[in-house]
């Protein structure tokens, strides 16, 4: 289970309700972990669809208008991501729905979250807030 602590702060409100919505389905997929729930494992998918039409392109507006040096990578991961989700997709639609795939999810989020949310997400914030509040 992973807790929303201030240090996960972005400083960005939307940004930041964003990512506490993913830290709520990984913790939610954690809990279901050995059901099998193909349901979750769809709920989850769309959750995500949802997640980086909305999330990713208030990301990459941001990143345009503050001409980001670090855009063009940033939104490289952000295409990993897609690909990964497109991949899951894939699976649920060769029915390959299982355990297994559930497990993949909350590995793959797990990962995406201690590695471009912690990381990436909160160097574009410190970035936003230094443009803002120069000095």
């Amino acid at each position: 289970m992973i807790a929303w602590d201030d240090a996960l702060t972005v400083g960005i409100a939307e940004i930041d309700s964003q990512h506490k919505s993913i830290i709520a389905l990984i913790n939610d997929l954690e809990a279901l972990k050995g059901q099998g729930d193909d349901i979750a494992a769809a709920k989850a998918l769309q959750f995500l669809r949802s997640y980086l039409h909305d999330h990713f392109e208030l990301e990459a507006e941001l990143m345009l208008d503050l001409v980001y040096p670090g855009r063009a990578a940033h939104q490289q991961q952000h295409e990993l991501f897609v690909n990964h989700v497109i991949f899951f997709e894939i699976e649920k639609e060769f029915g390959v729905v299982s355990e297994q795939m559930l497990s993949d999810i909350l590995a793959f989020l797990t990962e995406w979250f201690l590695t471009h949310i912690t990381r990436e997400d909160r160097l574009l914030g410190a970035f936003a807030r230094a443009q803002t509040h120069p000095g």
